[in-house]
């Protein structure tokens, strides 16, 4: 059950007790948003220096996100073939993020669709809407500079993402937006500071990290909305929707099976080896850790939930994120 206390607070009765959600003015957030955005914009195509060899020795992502570090896999691996392997993970995680950038993109436009024209918020999500579309070209840049190939999902998955973009379910697309952009901000936060990793991948991280702040600002602010105006058996089976669906997309989509094959490993023998490492699960869970606590707050890990992100490796058995 939900409960209006005034237009600017409301309190999500759950199982573990009530949750004060402070509500944002969607015009003002929209507002401040857009000044935010003319300020902190990038051009990749100028801002990133594409044209600058891979430095040697250096790997392509912090050594520690990926997927067999600390597996008797990673230890037999010789360092060209880790820094390799960085490389294809890499490319696998911009491979994702473009696809979730297309179906947020879609996410968008059905909510701009559906509000004022000339109102601010209309303006931000467009405005949103054209960021995505140079990330998703940025992303496909870095892996083509790489001399490899984006991938896309699995056909299921591909398509159903696709199919879903026909339907309007604010509450849950955008807390599916905050499932991916808070993960892929956690891996770039990481990266964009690490001396160990190359400078286009720095750079790349950097824009996006910057950029995609705001994203998460919008997303997390209109989730709070939509819940707010929901009942508690709605909020209920969309967060379990949710979490059964994300949980599964995310894990078979971040590395590509051909990344394993790529340093001579058996990719379903080292998807096994990543899916039972704890090191790999304790990484889940440190790069979702924001998108669970904001879960928390609005009443998303209320129930059935939490016990599927808890399955998933998404979020810890005994733990519950702080509010």
């Amino acid at each position: 059950m939900t409960t209006l206390i005034d237009a600017g607070t409301a309190v999500i009765k759950c199982e573990d007790g009530n949750h004060t959600l402070a509500l944002t003015d969607r015009e003002l957030t929209a507002e401040r948003l857009i000044k935010t955005s003319r300020k902190h914009s990038f051009d990749p195509d100028v801002d990133v220096d594409w044209d600058a060899p891979p430095v040697p020795g250096l790997y392509y992502g912090p050594p520690e996100a990926s997927s067999l570090y600390e597996t008797e896999l990673w230890d037999g691996l010789t360092e060209d073939q880790r820094i390799e392997l960085t490389r294809q993970e890499v490319s696998s995680l911009a491979s994702f993020g473009i696809w979730s950038e297309l179906a947020l993109m879609q996410i968008l436009v059905q909510h701009a669709y559906r509000v004022r024209y000339d109102s601010n918020d209309f303006a931000y999500a467009l405005t949103e809407t054209a960021d995505e579309c140079r990330h998703s070209m940025m992303f496909g840049r870095m892996v083509r500079t790489f001399g490899l190939t984006t991938h896309r999902p699995r056909a299921l998955e591909y398509n159903a993402i696709k199919a879903l973009g026909s339907f309007h379910d604010p509450m849950l697309m955008f807390a599916a937006t905050l499932v991916i952009e808070e993960f892929t901000d956690a891996m770039q936060r990481a990266a964009f500071p690490d001396e160990r990793v190359q400078p286009l991948v720095r750079q790349v991280s950097r824009i996006h990290v910057i950029e995609e702040a705001r994203h998460i600002k919008y997303a997390r602010e209109e989730l709070k909305r939509q819940v707010a105006k929901s009942s508690a058996t709605r909020r209920k089976l969309t967060a379990a929707r949710l979490a059964w669906g994300m949980s599964g997309i995310v894990t078979r989509n971040l590395v590509h099976p051909s990344a394993y094959a790529a340093v001579g490993l058996d990719p379903g023998l080292a998807r096994r080896t990543a899916a039972s490492s704890p090191h790999r699960q304790a990484t889940l869970q440190w790069a979702s850790r924001k998108s669970m606590a904001a879960f928390e707050e609005v009443g998303f890990l209320d129930g059935r939930a939490r016990k599927i992100w808890q399955k998933s490796g998404f979020l810890a058995q005994d733990a519950s994120p702080s509010r």
